[in-house]
């Protein structure tokens, strides 16, 4: 996992020089402070070799990524090393969740990326889709584990859902939920705050309790306090080898016992 972070001449004029906890890491700061910036150098910077180009990299400074596992080393735009063996993943506050498109042939639709999303984190054939992972641990009868790990994902998401009377349910290939009326509630018709809540925590389950780092711009947006308050120990559950990095404006995120994982990004700036 990330040990150590160093950029220098950031925007052209700061240098950061961070070492990280192995488990949790919250970024504090004013706007503009720069914390959504060093999740997308983080995250561009382990996908370097996947783009044709890097449009994060302006070419005015220089990025070392250091751990056991990884060994990134990116100077005025050109990749000096590059190696890990985890995935890593970010999530940000998906700005822009209602975009409308229409043809002169077909009436105006309304895309909602949110929706998108969560549709092929449950329904995407790849490896690391909700129902890829259900399929993994329903056609090895001894693979107990898996199994015992799908219930204990359910139960989290039913506490969470259980003071709007909602029930997590998967039958088939279908995924949904059930209100206490009986009502059955798509995956599309759920809040804003659902949908992001559940990407969450289906991307922390699929990873499979393998050694991974989540990156996430403001988690809270959307997001009620309760919720916020129980975010960073959900997932921690879930997949204890996750370590997670979060940029953030609420107290609520890191204020059940997470203070000592603050960095604010006025006194890692110089």
């Amino acid at each position: 996992m990330i040990e150590h972070i160093e950029i220098e001449k950031l925007w052209g004029r700061y240098d950061i020089n961070l070492t990280l906890h192995p488990d949790v890491n919250i970024l504090a700061g004013i706007n503009g402070s720069g914390k959504s910036t060093l999740l997308k150098l983080l995250e561009q910077s382990f996908n370097y070799k996947k783009k044709s180009g890097v449009d994060m990299f302006h070419f005015y400074y220089a990025i070392k990524i250091t751990g056991k596992e990884v060994d990134i080393n990116i100077i005025n735009g050109l990749c000096a090393s590059h190696k890990y063996n985890f995935d890593i993943d970010c999530i940000n506050t998906f700005e822009g969740i209602f975009h409308e498109s229409y043809k002169e042939d077909r009436p105006r639709e309304t895309v909602v990326p949110l929706t998108s999303f969560i549709q092929n984190m449950v329904y995407e054939t790849r490896h690391r889709s909700l129902n890829n992972f259900r399929l993994r641990a329903t056609e090895n009868p001894l693979d107990r584990h898996r199994i015992d790990r799908l219930q204990k994902w359910t139960d989290i998401v039913n506490s969470f859902f259980v003071t709007t009377q909602k029930s997590f349910v998967m039958k088939g290939r279908e995924v949904f939920f059930k209100q206490a009326d009986g009502y059955d509630i798509q995956l599309k018709d759920l809040s804003s705050g659902e949908k992001k809540l559940l990407i969450i925590l289906i991307k922390a389950l699929v990873q499979d309790e393998n050694p991974f780092i989540l990156l996430m711009d403001e988690p809270e947006i959307s997001l009620d306090i309760d919720w916020q308050y129980r975010l960073i120990d959900t997932i921690r559950t879930i997949n204890p080898s996750c370590q997670l990095i979060i940029a953030t404006h609420s107290p609520a995120i890191f204020g059940d016992g997470w203070n000592d994982k603050l960095f604010f990004m006025e006194d890692i700036m110089k």
